[in-house]
């Protein structure tokens, strides 16, 4: 699979709504291609990686991150629904951030010093950039740019981020091209039905 749809989305919690492909598997099943999910997405931490070497600690790891796409879902829906999140969705997301244990360090750098936000564990990591994503997107993005792929046979979604605001596919180059194809071959036959 090309590791570019690990990020297509556009924000970490579209990207593990997306883990659901087009085809209806589920990515998390698979624990290399959750790995590299989790790389892609930036969300593993050093030492993170060793930690997920063992069976139980990733199986751990797929369950949790299926309850916090469930969430995600659930944004989704709302956004797409009511353009806005019900008290009952807000109250998950408040439980989740309740959970977390987040470690916050001062970072200093050649041109500035700064803080970074890091979870206690693994676990917490995970969910505290999901949770942070979801946050982000909701105060920053409009909306109506949170979308879904208008291809047919596609659940995907992404964040338009186009100057114009009028992206239809979650890519162009799969997605996109096969509407424009599909909508080409379609005017082609109607065209020789009428002549």
């Amino acid at each position: 699979m090309d590791k570019s749809r690990y990020t297509l989305g556009g924000a970490t919690w579209i990207n593990l709504l997306n883990t659901i492909n087009k085809k209806r598997e589920d990515l998390l099943l698979d624990h290399k291609k959750t790995y590299e999910w989790l790389v892609e997405n930036h969300l593993l931490r050093s030492g993170d990686s060793e930690a997920l070497d063992t069976p139980e600690t990733m199986q751990s790891l797929v369950k949790d991150m299926k309850e916090l796409r469930n969430l995600c879902e659930m944004v989704m829906t709302e956004i797409e629904q009511q353009g806005k999140l019900s008290p009952r969705t807000i109250d998950s997301l408040q439980k989740v951030a309740e959970q977390l244990r987040v470690i916050v360090s001062v970072v200093p750098s050649a041109e500035k010093i700064g803080l970074i936000h890091q979870g206690a564990t693994l676990f917490d990591h995970v969910r505290y950039h999901i949770l942070h994503s979801i946050l982000h997107t909701l105060k920053h993005v409009h909306p109506d740019r949170i979308r879904k792929c208008e291809h047919d046979e596609c659940i995907l979604h992404f964040l338009d981020t186009s100057k114009a605001g009028k992206r239809r596919w979650c890519s162009m180059e799969t997605c996109g091209n096969r509407q424009k194809a599909a909508e080409f071959y379609a005017r082609r036959k109607k065209q020789k039905d009428t002549d």
